[in-house]
C-alpha cells in the first residue's frame, strides 16, 4: 500500500501519479505490474451521464408536480373551481422549464435552455395578467417587450462570450453595458405606458455609471499589465 508524498492520499498499486494532486509515484519496494488493475475509468462513460441528467430532470419533475397537484385539488375541492391554485401551477410550470430542459438535452447549449425559458416567463406573466386584471392589457405593451429586450441582451452577451469574441475583462464590460441598456428599455416602455411618450428619466442613473464601468473594464482589458496585477491581487 502506498500513499502520496504530497497530499497523503492512499495509491492503487497501478498508479504512476497521485490522482488527486499529480505527484509522481516512485515506490522502489512495490513495482508497477506489467497489467496493472485500474481503479477507476479514465473517461467518463457518456450513457451514464445521460441516465443521470434524466434522472435529475425526473426528480425536479416529480418535486414540482406533486405540491401542484396537491395545490390544484384542495383549490378544486373547496371553491369548485380553479382560482389561486393557477398562480402556483403557472409558477412551478415556469420553474420547471427553467430548471429541466438543460438537464433533459445531450449537450448544454445555449438555445435549447434560453427559449424555454423566455418562453414560460412569457406565458406567466399572460397568466397573471389574465387573472388579476384582463382589462389592464400590460402584457402587450410591457411586459412582453421587456422580456424580449432581456432575452436579446443575455443571448448576445452568451454568445459573444461562448465564441471568445469577447474575454477576459470584456465579459464584464458587456455585462455592464447590457445591465445599463435594460434599465434604460424598461424606462421608456414605462414611460410609454404610463404618459405616452418615449422618456429616459430615472434610468440615466444607472445606464451613465454602467457605461462608465464598462469604459474602466475595457481601458483594464486593453492593458496586459495592469489586468495581469489585478489578477493577482484577487488570486485568480
Amino acid at each position: 500500500m502506498s500513499y502520496c508524498v504530497n497530499c497523503g492520499v492512499e495509491l492503487a498499486p497501478s498508479e504512476k501519479q497521485c490522482p488527486l494532486c499529480g505527484t509522481e509515484v516512485i515506490n522502489p519496494a512495490q513495482p508497477v505490474p506489467e497489467n496493472p488493475w485500474q481503479p477507476y475509468p479514465h473517461r467518463d462513460d457518456p450513457v451514464i451521464a445521460q441516465i443521470n441528467r434524466r434522472f435529475i430532470a425526473a426528480m425536479f419533475t416529480i418535486a414540482l408536480a406533486f405540491p401542484m397537484a396537491i395545490c390544484l385539488a384542495i383549490d378544486y375541492t373547496y371553491s369548485g373551481q380553479f382560482s389561486w391554485s393557477l398562480y402556483v401551477a403557472g409558477a412551478l410550470t415556469m420553474i420547471w422549464c427553467w430548471l429541466a430542459p438543460g438537464f433533459l438535452s445531450k449537450k448544454t447549449r445555449f438555445l435549447p435552455v434560453m427559449l424555454p425559458i423566455s418562453c414560460s416567463l412569457l406565458g406567466f406573466l399572460y397568466l397573471v395578467e389574465y387573472l388579476t386584471a384582463p382589462a389592464a392589457r400590460w402584457f402587450v405593451p410591457l411586459a412582453m417587450p421587456l422580456v424580449l429586450l432581456l432575452t436579446v441582451l443575455a443571448s448576445t452577451v452568451t454568445i459573444l462570450a461562448r465564441r471568445a469574441i469577447i474575454r477576459g475583462f470584456a465579459i464584464p464590460a458587456a455585462i455592464l453595458v447590457a445591465a445599463g441598456l435594460m434599465a434604460a428599455g424598461t424606462d421608456l416602455l414605462i414611460t410609454l405606458l404610463r404618459e405616452e411618450r418615449w422618456l429616459l428619466t430615472w434610468s440615466w442613473f444607472v445606464l451613465l455609471p454602467s457605461l462608465a464601468a464598462a469604459a474602466i473594464f475595457l481601458l483594464i482589458a486593453r492593458r496586459q499589465k495592469v489586468r495581469t496585477e489585478i489578477l493577482k491581487r484577487l488570486h485568480i
